[in-house]
């Protein structure tokens, strides 16, 4: 019994110091948010319509030669269709 009290001891002691550890990082990340300063608005390039075609054509591509072109599997091998990736080619 004496033994799982110390033990205990000395958990509750390790967690302190590491609630203390977590307390200081606290503070750094929120001297750095404060600190934070908004980045430069940059205007946007327009978009030209030809890469725009060239950018589904190259997808298109990618699926035909059985890739996922979604965002929730892209670059991955595909094992037959996926609506995802069709509802996102047909949308051009």
């Amino acid at each position: 019994m004496e033994r799982t009290v110390q033990e205990l001891k000395t958990i509750i002691r390790e967690l302190i110091l590491e609630v203390g550890d977590l307390k200081e990082r606290i503070t750094i990340l929120e001297k750095d948010l404060l600190s934070y300063k908004e980045p430069v608005a940059v205007t946007p390039i327009p978009q030209n319509e030809s890469l725009e075609g060239e950018s589904y054509e190259n997808l298109s591509r990618l699926y035909k030669e059985g890739y996922h072109v979604c965002h929730m599997a892209y670059g991955q091998v595909r094992q037959g269709d996926c609506l995802f990736c069709i509802a996102f080619i047909e949308k051009e």
